[in-house]
Parts: structure tokens; sequence; C-alpha cells
């Protein structure tokens, strides 16, 4: 993947590359310079030299921070050789500064040795897929991926910041089951994960071609799916059985099943602390799972009816919506995931439902649907304070995802079929898009900006991109 020939390596990457313990050193500290939106991915590649992880280091990513701080093995620094000097941007001076590095900086060279000409790949586990970097979220399917910022390379004349369009456009539909709600995406496979609430199954699809290449049985009523990358693994609730479903997503099986609380609806995965959280609606509780040996350890009361999950592994965070009582507000539970306990309870509006992170803008998108679905909300939460900052009429919404480095924000409303585009950097809707009947999950593949939409009403995932 990392040798490419007749192309720029830099300009032809994508996460895989960035990931993948086989690509030169060299062009990991060119990837990590000229594409910000990969640098959570060298953070977390094995094979990243010691000089590059100090630069990235430098940054304040939270995601990258995040990343580097579930590295489990340093490689040791190779003979120094000049490699290719790394790119420039465009207004930036070709030469390195001795002062300290700053965000803007350039990495440092690689320190490598010549690679044979012809040289076998290293076999290796995808490094942690952090979740400040990949916010997975669901509850009646709802899923959040956040893995680049949208860094702004250079400084003044020179500054150019990374950044894509919106994706907008229903390039595909894609028929799963009968009632299909939570959907997760695997950006490392090329896969999402389609729950299908009527079925009792999961369908696997590949997103290089929009097909459905495995169903796969699970419990009699499933909801949330969340996936960690790192371990291979996809977790999807079990509402009837009080139970989350473990897959083995190379196999495609269901290898354990886990009992928590009851009526689990929404799942996340923190990967980096190899942590998955359940909300459990009808007990008001949240359920820790250790995901290396797949056992509960720990149970949070948080408020009634808890449904949407977020974690922010940068903040050491987690997000838990809860339904109105008794005509009163929704709120939202703030977690301290290193202590599992509740910190603060943000009031949001009626019947909230999704809960997604954006962690390098600090900020939080909760959904919900007011007293008759058709008054609904999007609360906007700065976590830094915990307050909210904004309020944005939608129309009965259900899942919400973020996509950081296009700035935006989609919106699945179950009731007129559309997803709401809300740019994050203003918080206004900025287009609509219609999609199949009764959108439920949102899911965003943070590499390629692709948008997966479950629409329970018709069956299919509709997929919109920016092409």
């Amino acid at each position: 993947m990392s040798e490419q020939t007749g192309a720029d390596p830099v300009a032809a990457a994508d996460s895989r590359v960035a990931l993948d313990p086989g690509t030169r050193p060299e062009v990991l500290a060119q990837i990590a310079q000229a594409r910000p939106e990969l640098r959570v991915f060298v953070a977390m590649n094995p094979s990243t030299y010691p000089g590059l992880v100090e630069w990235l280091a430098t940054l304040g990513d939270p995601a990258v921070d995040a990343a580097l701080a579930s590295r489990t093995t340093t490689p040791a620094t190779p003979p120094q050789v000049p490699p290719p000097p790394p790119p420039v941007a465009p207004g930036l001076p070709s030469t390195i500064a001795t002062a300290a590095p700053t965000a803007d900086a350039v990495p440092p060279p690689a320190e490598t040795t010549p690679a044979p000409a012809s040289r076998p790949r290293r076999p290796g586990p995808v490094v942690a897929l952090v979740l400040a970097g990949v916010l997975v979220l669901a509850g009646g399917g709802f899923l959040a991926h956040r893995l680049s910022s949208g860094r702004t390379l250079g400084s003044g004349a020179a500054q150019a910041t990374v950044t894509r369009t919106p994706a907008s456009v229903v390039t595909a539909t894609i028929t799963v089951g009968t009632r299909p709600i939570g959907v997760a995406v695997d950006p490392t496979t090329g896969t999402a994960y389609v729950t299908d609430f009527h079925d009792g199954t999961v369908s696997v699809i590949d997103t290089r071609t929009n097909t459905v290449t495995a169903t796969i049985t699970v419990g009699a009523f499933p909801g949330a799916v969340a996936v960690d990358a790192a371990s291979h693994t996809a977790y999807v609730t079990d509402y009837s059985a009080g139970a989350v479903s473990v897959i083995d997503t190379r196999t495609n099986t269901v290898t354990d099943t886990i009992t928590v609380g009851s009526g689990p609806v929404g799942v996340a995965v923190d990967a980096a602390s190899h942590t998955a959280y359940v909300t459990n609606f009808n007990d008001g509780t949240v359920s820790v799972i250790d995901t290396r040996t797949n056992t509960v350890t720990a149970t949070i009361t948080v408020g009634p009816d808890p449904y949407g999950v977020a974690v922010d592994a940068a903040s050491h965070t987690a997000y838990v919506t809860s339904n109105a009582v008794n005509g009163k507000d929704g709120t939202v539970s703030v977690i301290d995931t290193r202590s599992n306990t509740v910190t603060d309870i943000i009031t949001v509006g009626k019947n909230p439902g999704a809960v997604a992170v954006d962690a390098a803008s600090h900020t939080a998108y909760v959904t919900s649907t007011g007293d008759d679905g058709k008054d609904g909300t999007v609360s906007v939460i700065d976590t830094r304070t915990n307050t909210v900052t904004k309020t944005i009429t939608v129309r009965n919404p259900s899942g919400v995802a973020v996509d950081g480095s296009a700035h935006t924000a989609y919106v699945t409303n179950n009731g007129d079929d559309t997803v709401s585009l809300i740019d994050t950097r203003t918080n206004t809707v900025i287009n609509t898009i219609t999609v199949g009947t009764h959108p439920s999950d949102v899911a965003v593949d943070p590499t390629t900006g692709t948008v997966y939409v479950t629409n329970n009403g018709d069956g299919t995932v509709s997929v919109v991109s920016a092409r």
C-alpha cells in the first residue's frame, strides 16, 4: 500500500498507508507534514520513529495526543541516513528552523536505512483507533466519527487549511434488512456494519463497492453498533436480552455475549482504554465493559431512560443522554471515564436521543425530538464549560454524526426523510438532503468523508458523498 508507483505516495496516501507498519519512515514524515487529516493514523502506527512521535506531540491536537498516549511500543531509532526531504507547503521556507517546534513546524527528517528492492510487509494489528479521533456513539443507532482536525499548515500568507467539502449527494442506495437502525464504519478495512431490529441481524457492507458481503445473526432486537478497529471487534446491543453481542470482524462471527443492564440501547467504544460503554434504558445505568476480557467492570447510575452515548477519549469523558421525565427537559450526564463517576448534568431539549462529540472543537451535539416530534432541536454543548451555547431547530431528529475535517454535523430527520447539514463553525443549517424513508442513524467514514444513513422505513442505507 505504501509503495506507490507512478504517483505521489503522499497525495495518494490514505488511512491504511498511514497505519501500515511497512510504510517507509520518510513517507510517514511527509504524510504527517502535508496531510494533517492523516496525522492521527501516523501517531497510531507502531513503526512511527521517535523523532516523528516527538514532533507530533508538539501539535496540541487532542486526537493526535490521545493516539500517542495509546502507543504501547516505541521502535528503536535506526541508523541515520539522509532520506528524501519532506515536502514544504507553498510559501514556507525549505529549511527547518532550529527553534522549538510549533504546531506548524516541519517534522524532523526520518531516520531510516535504505529499503531493499523488494521488502515483505510486516504483519501486525492496526493499533488503537482512538476515540478522540473516533467517536463511536449509538442509541437506537447513532454513531459519530471524527478523526481529523482540519488543522492549518503554515502561518500568515502561507496558511493552507486542510478541509473538504461536506457530503451532500446521495450516490448509492444499498438494500439491507427489514428495519435497519444502527450503523458504524471501520475506515481501516472499508467496512460498514448495520443492525436490523426486525431481523436480528447485522449486515456487513463493503464501502468500496457498496455491496452487502455478509449477514450475521445476533440477538433478537439489535439496536446500536460500535466498532473497535484495533481489536477487529464490533459490539451490538440487544434490548430484549439485556446483552451485548461481540463480533469478530475478521470472521464475521459472534464470539461472546456480555450480560449488561436492562434494556441496553446505546454503545460506544474507547479503544485507547479498552473500554465500552452501554446505556441501559430501563434501569438508568451505564455498564462499563473491559473489552480485553468482555466483562462488566462497573455500573454507573445516570439520569432516567439513558439512550445515546459518546466518548471523548482525549478528555477522558463520556456523554450520556437521558429522556424527559414528567414533561421536563432531558439531560446529558457527563462521566469521568477514569473514575467512572458522573461529574456534571447538562439540561438540553425534551426527549434527547443521539449525542456526538467533536473533540477538536470541544463541542457536543445532542438531538431532541421535543414533545410531539415536530419541534425538534440540536443542542450545541461547549464541553469545556458543559453549557449549551446554541439550540438549532431541525425536524424530528434521530441520529447525529460529525465530520470534523468538513466542519459539518449530519442530523437524520426521521419525520420528513431528510438529513440536515449543520456548519459546525457557525452552528447553522446549511443544507438538507432527501434520503430514504424514516432515516434513523448516521455515520461518517473519517477517511473518505462518505456518510451512511440507515433508513428504517424502507430497509436501505443511503450513501452520501461530496461527489
